[in-house]
């Protein structure tokens, strides 16, 4: 019986290693990524904010063809609005898929960019529109796979500060077309919370209500809020959860996609965490109305 259970996690493993050799081209279309925005400093307050990035027609830039980006709307939860995001046009991208290179057009110039590498190495240094700010610049630290649907993809961990991967077929966890930060502190948390193309969701599962943010999320007026302190902490929290929300479940990841607690509700009005390790968290839960609320746990030390 072990020898059957070993060969059958042998097969699982050649199985999920031998899906990273098949490339999985970058979406040109009917995509949308799902990112929040998150910001915190004790003399201004806290910034807040989610918003999609999606398609919206081509361009020709030049002599060569892009995809347009665009963002609806900012669904935001400011205590004060300082520098947050903006909506509209975000810029053009356009995939070299024979070189596995994505290359990208920032909305205030004409110059292109290479945004995404999809041939790096471990020990490469990550080269082009993602390093604008990076201080160290990022070096690909290791190459794994995650699951993207039904199948994996490669993995490049870049950035330990914050938790920075690039997965092929996606791009950056750190919210698609924002340069990375290095390892400066203080400066915004990215992330993507969900991506999904032709309708379908994706990452980081299949089972996470991705659709285009267009307006308002209805829960945040109509069926209570959810708080979530101290936040950020020191390994311990208390999630607590207004009347009448009608909670199923929650679940908290790390930004690797990774779950770390994964609990059924019955009825409670608040639930305590504790013993978390420093780093960023994304909470989300759904209610009975099939709506999501996702939020942002930072524990430092």
């Amino acid at each position: 019986m072990k020898k059957l259970l070993l060969i059958a996690a042998t097969l699982i493993v050649f199985s999920a290693n031998a899906q990273t050799t098949v490339y999985h081209p970058f979406p040109d279309s009917n995509a949308v990524w799902n990112i929040h925005y998150w910001m915190y400093s004790w003399m201004y307050g806290t910034e807040d904010c989610f918003y999609s990035i999606t398609f919206s027609g081509d361009t020709v830039i030049g002599t060569q063809s892009y995809h347009k980006l665009n963002t609806p709307f900012i669904q935001s939860n400011f205590t004060e609005t300082r520098n947050g995001e903006a909506t509209g046009y975000k810029g053009a991208i356009r995939h070299d898929a024979m070189n596995k290179k994505v290359y990208f057009v920032p909305p205030t110039t004409n110059t292109e960019q290479l945004l995404y590498d999809f041939t790096m190495q471990v020990g490469d240094t990550v080269q082009g529109y993602l390093e604008t700010f990076a201080s160290p610049p990022d070096i690909v630290q290791s190459i794994d796979s995650v699951q993207v649907g039904n199948s994996f993809r490669k993995r490049w961990i870049i950035n330990t500060c914050y938790n920075i991967s690039l997965i092929e077929g996606i791009g950056s966890t750190y919210g698609l077309i924002e340069a990375t930060p290095g390892c400066i502190t203080d400066l915004p948390d990215m992330t993507i919370t969900c991506f999904q193309q032709n309708g379908q969701s994706l990452y980081p599962d299949t089972t996470t209500n991705c659709q285009l943010i267009t307006s308002v999320n209805p829960i945040s007026k109509n069926s209570g809020e959810i708080i979530i302190s101290p936040n950020p902490s020191h390994g311990s929290f208390t999630i607590s959860f207004e009347p009448n929300m009608n909670i199923n479940e929650f679940r908290i990841t790390d930004l690797s996609g990774k779950t770390m607690v994964h609990q059924q509700m019955d009825n409670q009005s608040s639930i305590k965490i504790n013993n978390f390790q420093n780093g960023v968290y994304i909470f989300s839960t759904i209610n009975n109305d099939n709506i999501q609320i996702t939020k942002k746990i930072i524990i430092c030390p």
